[in-house]
């Protein structure tokens, strides 16, 4: 069995669309058709059905792609192997961050690629800590740099960053960007903007306000930290954020909570069964050893 048509195989499946997949592999639709036909003859199963325009894995697809997936990375990480072992690091390597963590990697990301200048990089932002955890599990992502979820899962490693604590974020001419901090319950009176319910920061912010026997309803809800900056920067609105979430906000202030706090970890995160390859470790060495003294006030 050759390795072209495996590879053509879990592009097809991860994206379930034959034009998609063909323009994302190099190669003509026609190409990639014949390449699938072939290789659902060479196993002696139909791994996609085409339901109109549609594409879906069969059963037997979804689970010869478990296989596909593990020999594609294994055969990738034996390369990776016989490269290091003659000092020879190149090869790709994506990255997942969410908004507030993207700041770590931007502070090593240059180092990085000055030492190994044939390790190309992709770099994929995560709107929540579980898009980012998804990434790493389906394979998507080599490592994240996130929050450290609630709740651990036993295939994935974690190695923290750094911590912070929840600030109050308002506009830098804000009536209340004075103060050296604040009590939850003085911003009680105040346009509240704040994460979706279930997102993570959110779950802390609930917890934050529960610790301190009291509650808020917030006037918007958004799923991204982004927007949720931009609309503190009118103004109008004031929210809880990481202090991390602000580094490149000239217009925000970040506010310490006077109450009891809650605090937001970020780790980097990895598979496992990821933690001999080497072109991963070399990154996970970079980001870790610069920041395992930071923390953020």
């Amino acid at each position: 069995m050759e390795l072209t048509p495996i590879r053509y195989f879990v592009k097809l499946a991860d994206v379930l669309n034959f034009t998609e997949a063909a323009k994302a592999l190099f190669i003509t639709q026609s190409t990639l058709s014949i390449s699938i036909k072939q290789l659902e003859e060479e196993i002696g199963a139909k791994l996609f059905d085409r339901i109109g325009k549609k594409v879906y894995l069969t059963e037997e697809g979804c689970l010869f792609l478990t296989y596909a997936q593990t020999a594609l990375t294994n055969i990738h990480d034996g390369v990776q192997e016989i490269n290091a072992v003659n000092r020879i690091f190149k090869g790709k390597l994506r990255i997942g961050v969410t908004y507030s963590t993207a700041e770590i990697l931007n502070s090593r990301i240059i180092q990085y690629t000055e030492k190994y200048p044939d390790v190309r990089l992709t770099i994929i932002m995560s709107t929540t800590v579980a898009e980012a955890i998804d990434g790493i599990l389906s394979n998507k992502l080599d490592i994240a740099i996130t929050y450290k979820p609630e709740k651990l899962l036993p295939t994935v490693a974690i190695r923290p960053l750094t911590e912070a604590p929840l600030n109050i974020i308002v506009h830098k001419n804000h009536e209340l960007a004075t103060r050296q901090q604040l009590s939850l319950k003085e911003i009680c009176g105040y346009p509240f903007v704040t994460f979706l319910k279930g997102m993570h920061t959110r779950n802390m912010i609930e917890k934050l306000f529960a610790a301190n026997d009291m509650h808020i309803v917030p006037q918007v809800e958004v799923n991204d930290t982004n927007l949720i900056l931009e609309m503190v920067e009118t103004g109008h609105w004031i929210s809880i954020l990481s202090p991390l979430s602000i580094r490149r906000r000239e217009n925000c202030t970040a506010i310490p909570i006077a109450d009891k706090n809650e605090i937001l970890s970020v780790c980097i995160m990895w598979l496992k069964e990821r933690s001999k390859q080497v072109l991963c470790q070399t990154l996970i060495n970079e980001i870790v050893e610069p920041t395992t003294e930071l923390t953020i006030q």
